[in-house]
């Protein structure tokens, strides 16, 4: 799909979308514009959210860094940006894994999160250093790894308490339902393109731009999960917290009871 444009096609992999079908500056246009969802979720989840901790803010914040990074990955094509994309998803997906670790195993000390450091340069390095399929193997492999272990662990904590704890149950198995149609729309667009690009071989009269809709589903199924890894963090280091659902009931938000005497005691000084 490779047609020329303003910057030069450097990336390791090129989506289904025609390049610079709307303009000469913008690679991928709906791959482009999507990837906003990611910023909105992110900095969404960041601000809604109580999180009482430095590690939910970094987690969410770098998703809407992931936002920022894939917006220009697809508007440029150039390697420089695809790393700008990829790098911040491994490094978000650590840093909720040290949340899920802790949650599972309990506190391990300031080794677990210097390991994660150690971990997150490595595939740092294996993602900017390669080129071409060996760089795009690296990421998957790193990221992917991640992504496994974590759905693991959250598996258990779904398996532990869904039970006792609806919200979870609910969190994870709507999370996990978004999730994997994100990946579904993810695969086909990235290996059966020939098939729904709406050209000769294809079985639809148009492309879906199913990698758009990749963005936009993963971004509300990752948030979903991300809420389930804070909702239980604060559970299992013995805060009071519930899941509220805002927004036609739509959108889930974590509260924790230390906002809720807060707000509680600021409005008591406010009416004396």
């Amino acid at each position: 799909m490779a047609l020329q444009g303003f910057w030069p096609l450097t990336s390791s992999v090129d989506w289904c979308e025609d390049n610079y079908a709307y303009s000469h500056f913008i690679a991928e246009f709906w791959n482009s514009i999507s990837s906003v969802a990611m910023i909105i979720f992110g900095e969404a989840g960041a601000r809604m959210n109580s999180c009482n901790s430095f590690r939910f803010r970094l987690a969410f914040r770098l998703i809407s860094v992931v936002g920022i990074g894939s917006l220009l990955f697809h508007g440029t094509l150039t390697s420089q940006m695809q790393a700008l994309d990829e790098v911040p998803m491994v490094w978000s997906a650590l840093t909720l894994l040290h949340s899920l670790i802790e949650s599972v195993f309990g506190k391990k000390g300031t080794w677990l999160p210097i390991l994660l450091v150690l971990h997150a340069i490595l595939c740092t390095a294996s993602i900017t250093i390669p080129t071409g399929a060996l760089q795009f193997t690296f990421f998957h492999a790193s990221f992917g790894s991640i992504e496994l272990v974590c759905l693991i662990l959250m598996s258990q904590i779904y398996s532990k308490k869904k039970d006792s704890h609806p919200s979870i149950k609910y969190l994870f198995e709507r999370g996990l339902l978004i999730t994997l149609g994100a990946v579904a729309s993810w695969l086909i667009d990235l290996h059966l393109c020939d098939y729904v690009d709406g050209k000769e071989k294809s079985i639809l009269p148009y492309n879906p731009q199913l990698h758009a809709l990749w963005h936009i589903l993963a971004s509300i199924g990752l948030y979903f999960l991300v809420v389930l890894i804070l909702y239980n963090w604060h559970y299992e280091n013995g805060q009071k917290c519930k899941i509220e659902w805002r927004y036609g009931g739509l959108v889930p938000v974590c509260r924790t009871s230390d906002v809720e005497n807060t707000n509680k005691t600021t409005m008591t000084k406010s009416a004396k």
